[in-house]
């Protein structure tokens, strides 16, 4: 068990641990179990270091802060880099503590031109839906990468025709909020000791009743006025649906103006509880207080959906938007509006949610399988192999 002298890692992310990235999120713990079996660095922006330290029992894994990624401070970073001699540089992009800098774009390139030994990767967690100055500068990230990462089937066929052939692979998001359980249980295995485990399904008796849970950054394509107006219709239907919401909403944005508005217009300032940012343990006790976690995405569902990712092991039924590409366990209703969405959700809570319940929380935990962290850094490590037999 261990680092036992193999690969080099370092992973580049502007946020790591934050708790206000979901990319920083995900690099953070990816790097805690790549540390496992490889030696590795990880850089991120000043001010957007790791929320809790680092699991206390690893000791192949070294935090360093850098105090930008502009344009110009990305040459020293490259420079830094470089003189490290690593197998793999590893960057993941976008990331909140990169800002609006187009800086990042230019490491690949600027690892290039100084002859640098290390295999390039670049993860793109983003990239159909990428506003275009951010394409841009993951354009600038392609001809020097020896190695794309993509993190599901549909980010694939977008990027494949801009890449011009470039090698890519698909590897999941990772499930943030089990991450230290798995690295607890890696111990635990080692030692005979009894591996942790989720709880069994427990059912909604004894929880907030008709209590909706949805949780994330605010962006465009969650559905958020969808999911308010179809609380607005249950609530007209009799039912006395609650939503609690959980996030960073910052006051003067737009898209926060543009929820406040829309909690108002529907008159639900008695039915939302806006529960501002939480930890990853507040995440996962506020979620099972509730009945249903809602996530109405445009999409449908897709697998690079961080926030489903993270709850698929709690107790907790989901329910996602319609026509997704994908193939999933969750509930779905017939058509992406706010009335097909009340008329499931009135569904659920007329009885076929109480006897449904244990079911539809197990087979989201199989399939949520493939968000462990485990698995993931096993994918990487493979990939990164696969660079280095290419050397050869």
């Amino acid at each position: 068990m261990g680092y036992t002298g193999g690969v080099k890692i370092a992973l580049v992310s502007g946020s790591a641990g934050d708790t206000r990235c979901g990319v920083g999120d995900y690099a953070f713990e990816l790097a805690q179990h790549l540390a496992l079996d490889a030696e590795v660095t990880l850089y991120h922006a000043a001010g957007h270091g790791p929320a809790q330290p680092p699991y206390e029992r690893l000791t192949t894994l070294e935090l360093r802060e850098v105090s930008g990624f502009s344009a110009i401070t990305i040459g020293f970073l490259a420079r830094s880099i470089a003189k490290e001699g690593y197998d793999i540089v590893h960057l993941q992009y976008p990331s909140k503590g990169y800002g609006s800098s187009v800086g990042p774009g230019f490491l690949p390139q600027r690892l290039a031109g100084m002859h640098s030994r290390s295999r390039v990767v670049v993860t793109l967690h983003e990239w159909c839906t990428s506003h275009p100055l951010r394409k841009m500068v993951m354009d600038q990230m392609l001809p020097s990468a020896d190695l794309l990462i993509v993190t599901n089937e549909q980010e694939l066929e977008g990027l494949v025709k801009r890449s011009g052939g470039k090698r890519t692979e698909v590897i999941p998001v990772g499930n943030v909020l089990a991450s230290r359980r798995e690295l607890d249980n890696v111990w635990r295995k080692h030692e005979g000791k009894e591996l942790r485990k989720p709880e069994p399904p427990s059912g909604p008796g004894g929880r907030k009743p008709f209590a909706l849970f949805h949780y994330g950054l605010p962006a465009k394509g969650k559905g958020l006025g969808r999911l308010l107006e179809a609380v607005k219709l249950v609530r007209d239907s009799g039912l006395d649906a609650r939503l609690d919401l959980a996030g960073e909403f910052k006051p003067g944005t737009p898209l926060t103006d543009e929820l406040l508005e829309q909690i108002t217009r529907y008159e639900l300032v008695e039915a939302v509880t806006k529960l501002g940012h939480l930890d990853r343990e507040e995440v996962a006790a506020a979620a099972e207080k509730c009945c249903l976690g809602v996530f109405p995405f445009e999409e449908g569902y897709s697998s690079k959906r961080s926030s489903i990712a993270g709850l698929t092991q709690l107790d907790l039924p989901l329910v996602v938007g319609a026509g997704s590409r994908e193939e999933h366990p969750f509930w779905a209703p017939e058509e992406n509006t706010a009335a097909s969405l009340a008329v499931l959700l009135v569904e659920l809570f007329s009885g076929r949610l109480e006897s449904e319940w244990a079911g539809q929380v197990e087979r989201q935990r199989e399939y949520g399988e493939r968000f462990s962290f485990s698995q993931i850094a096993r994918q990487h490590l493979r990939a990164y192999q696969e660079l280095d037999k290419d050397d050869r």
